[in-house]
């Protein structure tokens, strides 16, 4: 696979606007893994939201990859960006890892869904991710991580190296939050029996009652057994973060579709016309 050198155009690098009253793409650019067919408007509560499902032609990210995502929402355009499945992440050579990163910019009235599949890390995979969200002050955004670990042969063997960092601005200020996590050569006795984990970043304009939002999500979180799950404000009251530990994947996915449920509820009407 080719190497994507620094300042090189990203390998998946997409734009949206508002036309016909509707969410469109503007900017369609991709090349190997990434492949994207035709995108759907489907939901019946916002006609205007466009769901893209991303696609790889090489179903898993293997040891030198260096991937790279951008996506620009146009004012008052509404997405919702999936991929086709979970993705496996494959052994890196000593010294190497696969490397991943998004860039993410929303602007003013716009709603961003970006809802990547769980990523199944197998023994001695390597791979540092980076997600940046640049969204407006008046726009909404929700964003999902998730892994779980799988070893072949079934003896316990777990990745090498996962990096993560999510940063979240505003407007093109200052980063509001940064959080990082790393776990190098981890020790099955960290993971307290827990075999897959995910987080969520609610991302909303001023005036939202976050409190009542937070209750919300933690009734939506206790109904689902196996799950261990907390949510609490972000910096300067810009939303939510949610951390979650379950003992199977399925209730990470489960979890997911309550927070998105309850995140689409705290959406405005979608506009019938929009300058």
């Amino acid at each position: 696979m080719r190497v994507v050198a620094a300042g090189e155009r990203a390998l998946l690098d997409l734009s949206f606007v508002r036309r016909g009253g509707r969410t469109v793409i503007d900017r369609r650019l991709f090349a190997w893994p990434f492949v994207l067919t035709r995108s759907f408007h489907v939901d019946r509560d916002r006609p205007d939201r466009l769901t893209v499902i991303v696609q790889t032609g090489s179903g898993a990210v293997h040891g030198e990859d260096n991937l790279a995502q951008r996506l620009t929402l146009g004012p008052g355009t509404a997405v919702c960006l999936a991929s086709q499945g979970a993705t496996s992440v494959h052994r890196a050579e000593p010294a190497t890892r696969a490397r991943e990163s998004v860039r993410l910019h929303v602007e003013n009235g716009a709603s961003l869904e970006y809802l990547p599949e769980p990523r199944i890390l197998f023994p001695d995979a390597a791979l540092s991710q980076t997600i940046e969200l640049d969204c407006a002050i008046d726009a909404y955004a929700l964003i999902f991580d998730a892994f779980t670990m799988h070893d072949p042969i079934g003896i316990g063997r777990h990745f090498r190296e996962l990096e993560s960092t999510f940063c979240l601005r505003r407007s093109c200020s200052e980063p509001l939050l940064i959080e990082r996590t790393r776990l190098y050569r981890p020790e099955r006795s960290i993971f307290r029996g827990y075999g897959a984990f995910g987080s969520a970043f609610m991302v909303l304009p001023p005036g939202h009652d976050l409190a009542e939002i937070q209750k919300k999500l933690a009734t939506a979180l206790e109904g689902i057994r196996g799950l261990y799950g907390a949510a609490s404000a972000s910096p300067a009251q810009a939303g939510l973060g949610i951390r979650l530990a379950a003992l199977e994947l399925r209730c990470i996915r489960q979890a997911f579709e309550g927070i998105k449920a309850i995140y689409r509820e705290t959406l405005p009407r979608p506009l019938t016309n929009f300058s």
